[in-house]
């Protein structure tokens, strides 16, 4: 362990938020806490300082960089989080407080991002010059690597393919308040929305439902229970997964005719946890709709790490695009 370069990587979520402490090549040691969801601007940055200081406080000092994986949308040159539809804050700044508390490097990408760079470097990726990386989860987001570049946009946002426009006659309203998004459909935070307006556009999926039936009462449900009816056969919940394949392969299949991948790699609870009702359907869907070779579709090898993976290797090895955005800030 002497003399072992270390390494301080976050995956910062809407639900939980992980960091790890990790060596050049592996994590080491890591904590799970729930995103906080009151506070100020600051909070976030401050209760990751607070759990890594709890957990790591005698070696926290040695630490050489920190990568941050988080939600989005961002605006990538401050390193601040800008009307997340999936948290309760107008803005978060990570990039500015972690530094300042930390006094170390700190690195900010949306998280997508960071797990398609992550798949570069320690994943199935490695061997490809051309990758996409797409994550069902609490939202619907995505990473691409496009001959060795990793895609990046003027803000930090060439890849919020979550907001790709699959129903544009839909009344079915995203977190951002756009309508017919891929994320609408797909993101697990939305799928009891899905259920409930599904329900009022057809009373008669509640014949049979206990989905239905729970929200007719007023009960919370979550994506865990939609997919759990699922493998029930509930009528209701066989319906909001067949959307959810169909939004999913026709995101999937735009954003595979837009950056001609030559792998795309799928993560996200919500996939990682369904890879058997979902993983087939939804390549059907896709490769029905693509104009260019079709490219592999598999599972993430990284499982619920991929994130914190993705973090470390903006740690050691941060983009030359993302250096030319943060670098008033991080080369101090």
């Amino acid at each position: 362990m002497i003399g072992m370069a270390r390494y301080l990587a976050v995956d910062l979520g809407a639900t939980k938020t992980r960091i790890a402490l990790c060596s050049q090549d592996r994590i080491l040691d890591k904590i799970v806490f729930p995103t906080p969801k009151t506070g100020d601007n600051t909070t976030i940055a401050e209760s990751i300082v607070v759990k890594a200081r709890e957990k790591w406080s005698s070696i926290l000092d040695s630490v050489e960089a920190v990568g941050v994986a988080s939600i989005g949308p961002l605006d990538l040159r401050r390193g601040v989080i800008v009307k997340p539809p999936n948290l309760l804050f107008n803005e978060v700044k990570l990039l500015e407080p972690l530094e300042r508390i930390l006094g170390k490097r700190v690195y900010v990408v949306n998280d997508a991002v960071a797990a398609a760079w992550g798949e570069k470097h320690f994943g199935s990726g490695r061997s490809f010059e051309n990758l996409l990386y797409v994550t069902l989860s609490t939202g619907v987001g995505g990473g691409v690597i496009v001959n060795n570049h990793l895609l990046l946009g003027k803000q930090g946002n060439a890849h919020e393919i979550g907001h790709i426009v699959v129903d544009y006659n839909s009344e079915l309203k995203c977190g951002c308040g756009g309508y017919g998004h891929w994320e609408a459909y797909a993101g697990g935070r939305n799928l009891p929305r899905v259920a409930r307006w599904l329900l009022e556009r057809n009373p008669g999926l509640a014949s049979g439902s206990l989905l239905a039936k729970r929200i007719l009462i007023g009960e919370q449900v979550t994506s865990i229970d939609i997919f759990t009816l699922y493998r029930s056969n509930d009528p209701l919940a066989l319906e909001v997964v067949k959307q959810f394949i169909k939004a999913t392969g026709a995101g999937l299949a735009s954003a595979i005719n837009s950056y001609d991948p030559e792998v795309v790699i799928i993560g996200g609870g919500v996939f990682i946890n369904n890879i058997d009702i979902l993983l087939e359907p939804i390549k059907r869907e896709a490769e029905r709709n693509i104009v260019t070779t079709p490219p592999l579709i598999q599972p993430t090898t990284l499982g619920d790490d991929v994130g914190l993976y993705g973090a470390l290797t903006l740690a050691i090895e941060p983009p030359e695009e993302l250096l030319k955005l943060q670098s008033s800030i991080a080369t101090r």
